[in-house]
């Protein structure tokens, strides 16, 4: 191996205690280090000097992480920059992937992740001098798409996942339990792809079986689905749900980049990028024979695994927000809020549905309040009869109910003493009876986020 002595870093961030930390951490990994305090700093060193790595924090005063990665990338294209947030998006993902960030880290994150992230940098700029991305699209998400909201880890991997398969042209395979929010991803990867001014068209397995699935697909006298996304999307919904017929149609029709419609002797050429959902284990169907294996890796040349929303459960109050505005404006109903007491109802429901049963329920619940506000009496009735009343996790509230061992216990102490100083750090140091700088290495090390998000 060539060189082995370590790139410098740009570090980035306009908390001060921060700044030190990481330069200790990756001191002590060899990496020389310079510091920025704000986005206008950082902007004025990269003017300056070009860094192989650069590591910044997304939301600052005045110029934010965006600004500094741009800058980063406009003086050196090779510059690997990774972005830390705990403000995930994916909005945020997409344009962070469209300029060329190395990666997007969620805060509150483990310091191995990053430690392995930077060494993943190291890595690849040794492996090459530079990788440029091709045919980034430009545009925002559709409408549609908005639902694709919250910041828990998983969600925020979810995200970077889909802005990376917005970028490539390859074939995608979205699992995930019903009501997971599938199409909703495969809109979102369709509408940032360069595919974004053509046709999205959908396709139901479930519902096309029989042979009239093969002229809904293929058509014949007319042209059919995978015509008319010709240059666009075809997503095929619940995939594993196809009839072996059409299976293999399918397969011949990426291979050869071209189909025969029923009773036509010329083939059509086709230019369409497929998109298939599953919400059964297609393994599973490979090795009973259910599903053919050779259709199933072209399928999942990228694959996205959603979470169920029971897996998720921080991201509640975002997604009761996000419908309760949809559907009060929608009916033209004042309705402002959710009561805490119907909120904890919906917190502890288990959502078998997921998110296409929430956004039911918030729909039901302001069609049936009679004010501004969302009481339990507004709820689905198997909403309101299967909720069991659990205590909050650790990502909803930050504080476990039955800590495991000593370590358990100090992060909820630290927990309890942020919370009843509203986060004031300088505060919480005294209680805590430690400095600023040993209170950062513990919030590192046990994932809390010292700005109470």
């Amino acid at each position: 191996m060539r060189d082995l002595v370590k790139p410098p870093i740009l570090i980035v961030d306009d908390d001060e205690v921060t700044l030190k930390l990481l330069r200790e951490i990756f001191e002590k990994e060899g990496y020389p280090i310079r510091l920025a305090q704000s986005g206008e700093e950082a902007v004025a060193i990269l003017r300056e000097q070009a860094f192989p790595i650069v590591v910044s924090d997304i939301r600052m005063l005045e110029l934010d992480g965006m600004a500094v990665l741009k800058e980063a990338k406009k003086r050196d294209a090779s510059s690997a920059v990774i972005l830390m947030t705990g403000f995930g998006s994916v909005e945020g993902a997409i344009e962070a992937v469209r300029q060329g960030a190395f990666d997007y880290l969620s805060k509150p994150f483990k310091m191995d992740h990053l430690k392995s992230l930077v060494s993943r940098a190291v890595k690849q700029q040794l492996a090459s001098a530079s990788q440029k991305k091709q045919g980034e699209p430009s545009g925002r998400l559709d409408a549609n798409s908005k639902a694709l909201i919250g910041k828990t880890p998983q969600i925020v991997e979810v995200y970077k996942t889909l802005a990376r398969a917005a970028v490539s042209q390859s074939c995608v395979l979205i699992t995930g339990e019903s009501g997971s929010g599938k199409e909703l991803v495969a809109r979102a990867i369709h509408e940032n792809s360069i595919r974004r001014g053509y046709r999205f068209v959908v396709f139901d397995c479930l519902a096309h079986q029989d042979s009239r699935g093969e002229t809904e697909l293929f058509g014949n006298e007319k042209s059919g689905l995978i015509e008319d996304a010709h240059q666009g999307t075809l997503f095929l919904n619940e995939v594993g749900d196809l009839s072996p017929a059409l299976q293999l149609k399918i397969l011949r029709a990426l291979e050869e980049g071209a189909f025969k419609s029923p009773g036509e002797a010329e083939p059509k050429n086709i230019d369409v990028r497929i998109i298939a959902s599953s919400h059964s284990d297609l393994e599973a169907a490979v090795k009973s024979g259910k599903f053919r294996e050779d259709l199933f890796y072209r399928l999942k040349v990228i694959q996205i695994q959603l979470p169920p929303l029971r897996e998720r459960m921080a991201d509640l109050q975002d997604m009761v927000e996000h419908f309760l505005a949809r559907y009060a404006e929608k009916s033209k109903k004042a309705v402002s809020h959710v009561s805490d007491e119907a909120f904890e109802i919906l917190r502890s429901y288990t959502w078998p549905g997921n998110i296409r049963e929430l956004e039911h329920a918030i729909e039901r619940a302001v069609a049936m309040t009679g004010t501004s506000v969302i009481f339990p009496e507004d709820l689905p009735p198997e909403v309101l009869s299967r909720s069991v009343l659990r205590p909050k996790t650790d990502s909803e509230s930050g504080v476990g109910s039955l800590p495991t061992s000593l370590e358990d216990m100090e992060k909820q102490h630290i927990l309890r003493v942020l919370q009843e100083v509203h986060y004031n750090k300088s505060k919480a140091s005294d209680v805590l009876g430690i400095d600023r700088a040993t209170l950062y290495r513990k919030a590192l090390r046990y994932g809390i986020d010292l700005r109470g998000k």
